[in-house]
């Protein structure tokens, strides 16, 4: 990293969780303190002289140049930096000043540890993201959960159970924008709604509601209407 060199990779990197370890480390003994805004110049001078800044979040949450500064004047005695504002999108010589202006400023200092954001690089975080992934899209599919994605409204309902007849659960993504719930509820208005959710994030949200002593008729109702809205982007029917 100090030569500008990223390799990120998780070949033969483990995680020291569920691994023994034959002297208790619980907290290092260490009194923990946490800040919830940004690190800059103003931060790092109330931290106290000789500091270290470990930082394996994200890369915008300290300020580079604030930070390169004060390690030079020796307030801050080192630090490890794991995460960047902005980072290669493939292995190789691309961490330089062409990638973020302060890149060389960074990699000349020698009190600092850079590593090419491999927090998450082991052989078993590479598995659980895949069945992380995996699981999510089969909630969607079976039952509309949105939980912990990162670019749609997140929106959860409990799953209907096989005792629930003559139940649907509507799923409305539409436009954000003035007058739409009164516009669905307005269809759904003539249906005894069990259960209604919606969030919204950007342009986007996201409606679902669970309705009850409908037939196939009203289904196919509340569907075509809901699509014939001008604000839909998708509409889909769980029975």
């Amino acid at each position: 990293m100090h030569n500008g060199t990223w390799n990120k990779i998780s070949t033969k990197c483990w995680e020291i969780r569920g691994k023994t370890l034959g002297k208790d480390r619980w907290a290092m003994g260490m009194k923990v303190l946490y800040f919830d805004d940004m690190i800059g110049a103003e931060q790092l001078a109330q931290m106290k002289q000789g500091s270290y800044l470990i930082n394996a979040s994200r890369g915008s949450v300290v300020d580079i140049p604030a930070l390169v500064e004060s390690m030079r004047s020796g307030h801050t005695a080192g630090a490890a930096l794991d995460v960047y504002p902005t980072e290669p999108a493939a292995n190789g010589d691309y961490f330089n000043d062409t990638l973020n202006s302060w890149g060389n400023d960074l990699r000349s200092l020698k009190n600092l540890i850079l590593t090419p954001h491999i927090g998450g690089s082991t052989e078993e975080a590479q598995s659980a993201i895949g069945i992380e992934v995996g699981e999510a899209l089969v909630r969607y599919i079976n039952s509309g959960s949105t939980i912990g994605c990162v670019n749609m409204p997140e929106v959860t309902l409990r799953s209907l159970t096989l005792a629930e007849e003559n139940h649907v659960r509507v799923i409305f993504i539409h436009s954000n924008r003035p007058g739409v719930l009164r516009q669905v509820n307005s269809i759904l208005g003539d249906h005894n709604v069990d259960k209604q959710m919606s969030d919204s994030r950007g342009d986007v949200a996201y409606l679902m509601a669970d309705i009850s002593d409908v037939n196939a008729g009203d289904i196919r109702s509340l569907y075509e209407s809901l699509e014939a809205l001008s604000s839909k982007i998708m509409t889909r029917v769980l029975y």
